[in-house]
């Protein structure tokens, strides 16, 4: 079994150096990414508390235990700020958003740093540990407390995702389905902690293994993750959603008289130009285009003609496609061909918006021309 659990840490030590090693490597690191770049040092100190746990290096996990005893009050919140500074990197960022840490803080005050103290001296200096210690389930207020954050983060992806529709006219579903993967992982990981943790208490008897076993699903995860964040455009992060502040506000502009005008000279544009050939097309392009402002353009879209810019110009792209395929001359080309000249960067994202427009998947739309 030691040598077993022996293989996996060490994997997941290499697993987290190759991580960091393309963090540090980007020459240009956002916020975001700096971000990361202390949660993956976290998770390598957390792994070598374990791996000296596991071959008797005292002194080693006694100095590591410092940083490994409050991760889960510290690297939860750190996880939200990351998906945070994505979407809302304002000035002072961090500064903002220190509060988050005060229980960390708190924390390691009043327990990490004496109990640590009471590992060099005997007696204990600090006889408030074992009152805790006798009260108090640290592990289950850990695990609480990390489980809220992870699904507050959650929540606020899922949030966001919504409002892209209103500001980009694409959207690489891999790079949100990579964000929703790395909160469920570390969800997972906390959650197996917090059920096992359960059933000691209710059961009255300890797991001997249990932090190794949850060290095994966070090292699996890892690896998985890693794969995963293979298809990023850079490292863990969406290039094309740093420092755009994504607000939700309503506009506030009043539905005037001119709007109709102003659908017109949309509608012109789009069929006349073609604008929604540019696959990088944003609602702030489109409406430099048609000399109107931004806020302007989406109360048109949003509020007097009932769809997002994501749908409205994706739905153009979909009729484009149509046309050239029933076109002789581009039936060399293939229909993932095709949606790219159209606008489309991502292959299951035209095919899904094409299916939602059409009805029809792309292949058997091609299969109905040709009866």
């Amino acid at each position: 079994m030691k040598l077993i659990v022996d293989f996996i840490l060490i994997a997941g030590l290499l697993l987290n150096l190759i991580v960091l090693a393309g963090l540090f490597r980007l020459k240009y690191k956002q916020l975001p990414q700096r971000i990361l770049i202390v949660f993956w040092c976290f998770i390598l100190i957390i792994i070598l508390h374990f791996y000296a746990a596991l071959h008797g290096l005292r002194t080693f996990n006694r100095i590591t235990f410092l940083f490994e005893d409050g991760a889960r009050f510290f690297l939860p919140p750190l996880v939200f700020l990351y998906i945070k500074s994505i979407f809302f990197n304002t000035e002072q960022f961090l500064k903002k958003n220190i509060k988050h840490f005060i229980p960390v803080v708190g924390y390691f005050i009043g327990y990490t740093f004496p109990r640590f103290i009471n590992l060099w001296t005997d007696p204990d200096m600090f006889n408030h540990i074992n009152i805790i210690h006798r009260y108090i389930n640290i592990t289950i207020i850990k695990d609480a407390f990390a489980i809220s954050y992870f699904l507050m983060a959650l929540l606020m992806l899922i949030r966001v995702r919504k409002s892209m529709k209103h500001h980009y006219s694409y959207m690489k579903e891999k790079d949100f389905s990579w964000l929703s993967k790395f909160l469920i992982c570390f969800l997972a990981v906390v959650g197996l902690d917090f059920i096992l943790t359960i059933i000691e208490i209710t059961a009255g008897y300890n797991v001997e293994w249990d932090g190794y076993i949850t060290m095994t699903l966070l090292i699996f995860s890892m690896g998985y993750l890693g794969f995963n964040g293979l298809s990023q455009s850079t490292i863990f992060l969406p290039d094309f959603l740093i420092n755009k502040n994504l607000s939700q506000e309503r506009t506030g502009i009043a539905v005037s008289d001119n709007m109709e005008q102003v659908k017109q000279e949309l509608e012109k544009t789009m069929k006349l130009e073609k604008p929604y050939l540019d696959s990088k097309l944003t609602l702030r392009s489109l409406a430099e285009k048609i000399n109107i402002s931004e806020r302007k353009l989406s109360t048109l879209l949003n509020e007097v003609m009932q769809i997002s810019f994501y749908d409205y110009v994706n739905m153009y792209r979909v009729q484009e496609v149509t046309e050239l395929l029933s076109q002789e001359e581009y039936s060399k080309y293939s229909v993932e061909g095709i949606g790219k000249m159209c606008g489309f960067n991502s292959k299951s994202t035209f095919f899904r918006v094409f299916k939602k427009v059409t009805g029809f998947s792309p292949a058997a739309y091609v299969a109905n021309l040709k009866d």
